[in-house]
């Protein structure tokens, strides 16, 4: 009797360190204690997209001198090859090595990180075309894309490729210091790439800043629709089955 005692209190032992079904911090949680996150990020977004567009950012263009004047043949090198990985031929193959990872124990989680990762360049597109502010001059910069400034697609791609990583994580471990590792590491990638795109020349500095604002408020809509995906599916076969599992 005993030892049956002690299996029943086992099981919610686990289910509470299930990090996909709980995990440690999501903006739902954040906004829970801060209801004002989301909306500041997606007002301030707004806010810079307009002075983007009618060209009222003054301080961008001293930035962007600064760093062209200060540049190395080694931090070149070094920044070319970091912003490699936010461009769209790496984000498409992560987000789809998460999705493939994802879809045997948790289909509603792929089919999000499918939905998700198409939407970013949609909507990265459509706000360049809105916002259509011209890239920093050729004379500054030491990489020359094509189309328009604002906001910066390398670090929105990489927080909606990379950034479902630590979802995909929490599927295979219950061990919250590799939850958190993936966490740390993703993000500073995200800032990495973000700094890349300034230091090349690609994006003045508010372009980047208003994409991490951006990706704060991509993260919440993520995770309303991930929670969706999981209600409408909660019978159905493409159920999550992660608290099936055993561990």
């Amino acid at each position: 009797m005993a030892d049956r005692r002690d299996d029943q209190l086992e099981v919610p032992a686990r289910e509470k360190r299930d990090l996909h079904a709980a995990p440690p911090l999501t903006m739902r949680e954040l906004q829970s204690r801060a209801r004002w996150i989301v909306p500041a990020a997606a007002g301030t977004f707004l806010v810079l997209a307009v002075l983007a567009a009618v060209n009222a950012l003054p301080w961008d263009r001293p930035i962007t001198q600064w760093i062209a004047d200060h540049r190395t043949a080694g931090l070149n090198n070094f920044w070319r090859s970091v912003t490699q990985l936010g461009g769209d031929q790496v984000a498409y193959v992560v987000a789809a090595c998460c999705a493939a990872l994802a879809w045997p124990r948790c289909r509603p989680l792929a089919i999000a990180i499918v939905t998700l990762a198409l939407t970013r360049s949609i909507l990265v597109f459509s706000l360049k075309e809105i916002v259509a502010r011209d890239r920093p001059p050729a004379a500054l910069a030491i990489t020359h894309p094509g189309g328009y400034s604002f906001p910066s697609g390398h670090p929105f791609a990489v927080a909606a490729s990379w950034g479902f990583i630590p979802l995909v994580i929490a599927l295979y471990t219950r061990r919250p210091w590799v939850w958190w590792t993936s966490v740390v590491v993703v993000w500073s990638l995200v800032i990495m790439i973000a700094a890349s795109r300034v230091y090349l020349g690609a994006h003045y500095t508010t372009d980047v800043i208003a994409t991490l604002l951006l990706a704060v408020v991509f993260i919440a809509g993520s995770e309303l629709l991930i929670a969706y995906l999981h209600r409408r599916n909660s019978q159905s076969p493409l159920a999550c089955g992660i608290r099936n599992r055993r561990s």
